[in-house]
């Protein structure tokens, strides 16, 4: 078994490879960030929509509802997550000594 490395590592550039796509494409990690964050926006929104719809008798049943808050409070707390282990990593990185 044989292990590559990159030739090069770029903090400015997160690579990945799209599945329905050959070709690498490359995103600036800000506009990924932006990009996951504006998800789960959009599915507070969503669960904000689906409670009131519930609230007013519009809703067609209760388990899409929960299932659209449920899924808002996962990616809510996922986000939180990984804020925390961000920030965590950058107080361990300022406490370095060079």
């Amino acid at each position: 078994m044989k292990i590559t490395f990159p030739e090069t590592v770029s903090l400015n550039n997160v690579i990945y490879r799209n599945n329905t796509e050959e070709k690498d494409q490359e995103i600036k990690f800000g506009d990924f960030l932006a990009s996951a964050i504006e998800k789960v926006d959009s599915l507070q929104k969503k669960a904000d929509a689906s409670a009131i719809a519930l609230a007013t008798g519009d809703a067609e049943n209760l388990h899409n509802v929960m299932i659209d808050m449920e899924k808002a409070e996962i990616a809510l707390q996922f986000t939180i997550q990984v804020r925390n282990k961000v920030l965590e990593a950058y107080q361990e990185i300022m406490r370095m000594q060079v």
